[in-house]
């Protein structure tokens, strides 16, 4: 048998015309230009049997056995019926790219299952997530699942079987032996954390290991090939129902766990979303697969210069916190963040009618249970509304922005009146970028429940709504879940707890930029003539012995975040407009390339920087710290032997033309400590 499932005309452009999902006899083939799935069909519980390069079909991982439904639920019927296969045309919001939607259904006795797929046109990727409904006869899906203490190894699991022990989402076939895997797991809540991410490799063995991570690498060099799995979920303090690991390996397969949905959560005709995975396919190179993976990533979002390119300024790192929100100040803000080059300004906690338990005002108490009232601009502070600061702002050419924080209250049961009040303010201001905090993720249903909020937001401003969401403190959704609505606000870090170091910052952005697109990220500046005093008179990385320009270029490769009150900077800030304005002219063509980082992890005294690749052309971003050579070899992602010219864009650096050598390595020259140096590229 053999079904293939029309798709509407008007949607048959060329480029979209290689997508297809097709069931002959009891296979399921999912394909695009650039690679093919087959699943057996299995009664809708598909089992992966081989994942190919349609261009170099000895590319592949293949099942050499019978292979194991990609959806294990322990204890429940998993003899899957009445399968069924849908197609449909989407796109997340307006002006976003068109994907197909591949719906597959079945029943696993009473609790009903869909599982989802999303193919993009010539991506060597392919996502999936899951729904469930029904009736579930277990009370758990936990029952003896692996642990993992970070990434610490564990023999729990018997991968070779079917009992998984606990809820399984996905698994790949490893054909062959000689399989290295590196897991790399992710930390939020960075008030409290500072080195955001970690990785650990393994090599495939008959015991099965299992570890915490969101993403895998997996390569074999004696076959040529490799893969990652990515599971879209919140880090794994953060998921719901967490299994105690991600991840599991051994000779034959990589499993992938927590659905994030317990029975309980599964009730009657509603489907609940869980969480799902994309996996991509590249060769046996490391790099190869970081880029496979960055194309994915780049496609969940399509960066749009008038939406999402930004150098936000938001006055809260001043530590001010609201004592100074009125319109004065606001409209202060607004001439200084013209005259800076800023082109948004966001009113963070302070603005609206009900003050916060954060305010520097005694009356503070809102935090988790807000009033539409509260929600209104604040009648003392800004007695004309927004109207006059509006107004001002326009004339500035500086857009509006503000900070929300959802009712959390039974789940956030208050979604749709959220939802409302920010598109309000969409409608009657124009306002559409709103930093989102205070979040807290009780559950599956308080993810389900936000979800909804940024859909309703992003339908009725027809896509031009950007989330800026926080993960500095709580139970929040992590780099790689919820990232179609926005970008992520990484940090607070304050030269008034000494916290604040250029380096440190650049260190955290550095290290994510391998696995996490770079301009998705809100990256902090603050201004370094404030509390000098709290930084020991010795510290070679006090911010205050470091030039401001040098500061701001620490952001460029994300979108900059001006961490400071404007209208208190000295004249000599100033001074460095021409600097953010020659970026502004040239920031969406850095983003559009896919940035990795080159150079020496960033310690204050290292030569580092990133490498925005797009083709033959480029930029690379160079930082000499606190280093004490003005030349300096760099590890760059350059093919050896080719000849590449280098023009400077903005700073210190000079032109030169070179041939690269092993590894990478070009040659490169900055005349002082604490200088940088935005080269374009071309390979010649």
């Amino acid at each position: 048998m053999l079904v293939l499932l029309s798709l509407p005309v008007c949607a048959q452009q060329a480029e979209l015309q290689q997508l297809k999902a097709y069931l002959q006899n009891d296979t399921l083939y999912l394909e695009n230009n650039a690679i093919q799935q087959a699943y057996r069909w299995n009664g809708g519980n598909l089992a992966l049997i081989y994942f190919r390069n349609r261009q170099n079909p000895k590319q592949e991982i293949r099942l050499e056995q019978q292979p194991l439904p990609d959806l294990y639920l322990p204890g429940e019927n998993m003899n899957a019926t009445g399968g069924s296969l849908q197609t449909s045309w989407k796109r997340r919001f307006a002006a976003e790219p068109q994907y197909l939607e591949v719906t597959v259904s079945y029943s696993l006795g009473g609790l009903e299952v869909k599982r989802v797929f999303e193919l993009y046109p010539d991506l060597a990727s392919v996502a999936t997530h899951y729904y469930l409904r029904g009736t579930p006869r277990q009370n758990s899906w936990l029952t003896a699942g692996p642990k993992a203490d970070e990434l610490a190894m564990i023999e729990a699991i018997t991968a070779s079987s079917n009992e998984a022990g606990t809820a399984r989402i996905g698994l790949v076939p490893l054909a062959g032996t000689h399989w290295q895997l590196k897991a790399i797991s992710f930390k939020q809540a960075t008030d409290h954390n500072n080195t955001l991410l970690q990785s650990k490799e393994f090599l495939a063995y008959r015991k099965p290991v299992a570890f915490t991570a969101n993403l895998v690498l997996a390569h074999n060099k004696a076959r040529q090939v490799g893969f990652w799995m990515l599971k879209e979920a919140p880090t794994a303090e953060s998921q719901q129902a967490y299994p105690g690991a991600d991840f599991s390996l051994d000779e034959t397969l990589v499993q992938l766990f927590g659905i994030g949905v317990t029975p309980a959560d599964v009730q009657g005709n509603e489907w609940v979303r869980g969480y799902g995975y994309a996996m991509g396919l590249a060769g046996a190179d490391e790099n190869q697969l970081q880029q496979n993976l960055r194309q994915y990533q780049k496609s969940i979002r399509a960066l749009q210069p008038q939406r999402d390119e930004m150098i936000l300024m938001n006055t809260w790192g001043d530590r001010s916190r609201d004592s100074r929100m009125n319109e004065a100040f606001i409209l202060n803000e607004i001439r200084a963040g013209k005259r800076l080059g800023i082109t948004h300004l966001q009113l963070d906690d302070g603005w609206q009618q009900g003050l916060s338990k954060n305010s520097a005002s005694k009356a503070g108490q809102r935090w988790n249970d807000w009033s539409l009232e509260d929600w209104q601009p604040h009648r003392e502070r800004l007695p004309n509304g927004f109207s006059k600061i509006i107004k001002e702002a326009k004339r500035a050419g500086v857009e509006l922005c503000l900070w929300f924080n959802p009712s959390g209250v039974d789940h956030y049961r208050q979604w749709e009146r959220d939802a409302d009040i920010l598109i309000s303010y969409y409608k009657k201001w124009g306002i559409r970028v709103f930093k989102i905090d205070g979040i807290n993720l009780s559950s599956i249903q308080s993810e389900e429940n936000l979800r909804r909020m940024f859909e309703k937001v992003m339908e009725a401003s027809e896509g031009q709504a950007v989330f800026n969401v926080d993960v500095t403190a709580g139970k929040r959704f992590g780099y790689h879940y919820f990232t179609e609505y926005g970008n992520i606000f990484l940090e607070n870090r304050y030269t008034d707890w000494a916290n604040y170091y250029p380096h440190r910052t650049l260190r955290n952005l550095w290290m994510l930029s391998a696995y996490v697109p770079a301009e998705k990220l809100q990256i902090e500046w603050l201004n370094p003539w404030r509390n000098a005093d709290k930084y020991a008179a010795d510290d070679p990385l006090a911010p205050a012995k470091i030039p401001f320009d040098y500061q701001m270029a620490v952001t460029f490769m994300a979108q900059p975040l001006a961490w400071m009150e404007g209208s208190s900077l000295p004249p000599e800030a100033f001074s460095h407009s021409a600097t953010l304005k020659a970026y502004r002219n040239i920031q969406h063509e850095l983003h559009q390339g896919a940035i990795f980082p080159i150079g020496k992890e960033p310690d204050g005294f290292s030569w580092t920087g990133f490498q925005s690749m797009k083709g033959k052309e480029g930029f690379l971003m160079v930082y000499r710290e606190a280093h004490p050579h003005d030349k300096q070899q760099l590890e760059t992602w350059l093919e050896e032997g080719s000849s590449v010219r280098l023009e400077p864009v903005l700073g210190a650096g000079a032109a030169s033309e070179q041939v690269v050598e092993r590894g990478g390595v070009i040659t490169l020259s900055l005349p002082d400590r604490f200088t940088y140096c935005l080269y374009k590229y071309r390979v010649l």
